[in-house]
């Protein structure tokens, strides 16, 4: 998604976790800024676009505005982190492979022996 899109889902994210007026102020006006990118073909995700917001100065004297887009990284981040648990394979599932003992394949040259004599 481009700038501007990400921009509206930054504002409607704010609106979801009951926002700080100042906080949806800064939005409206960045998304103003950002109208001549609407079309725009290039990619930003999100985190880049919330952690440059936190790097402005009307982010970093105004603690409401900060407080709530630290919000909304965290959330970001706890759904990031529960994605890749659930992607991670069950704790009880064996995925280790482990060399198997002599007896094993001397049965195996014994049977495969015994198939060609038979």
């Amino acid at each position: 998604m481009n700038l501007y899109e990400q921009l509206l889902v930054v504002r409607e994210r704010l609106e979801g976790i009951g926002a700080h007026d100042d906080s949806m102020d800064q939005v409206e006006k960045l998304l103003k800024k950002a109208e001549a990118a609407k079309h725009d073909n290039t990619s930003i995700s999100q985190v880049q676009v919330l952690r440059h917001m936190l790097r402005m100065p009307e982010t970093v004297d105004n603690y409401n505005v900060y407080n709530d887009l630290q919000e909304l990284i965290s959330e970001r981040d706890e759904i990031e982190i529960a994605a890749r648990e659930d992607a991670a394979p069950a704790a009880y599932v064996d995925t280790e492979r482990r060399p198997k003992p002599k007896s094993y394949y001397k049965d195996k040259a014994r049977k495969e022996k015994e198939q060609k004599k038979g």
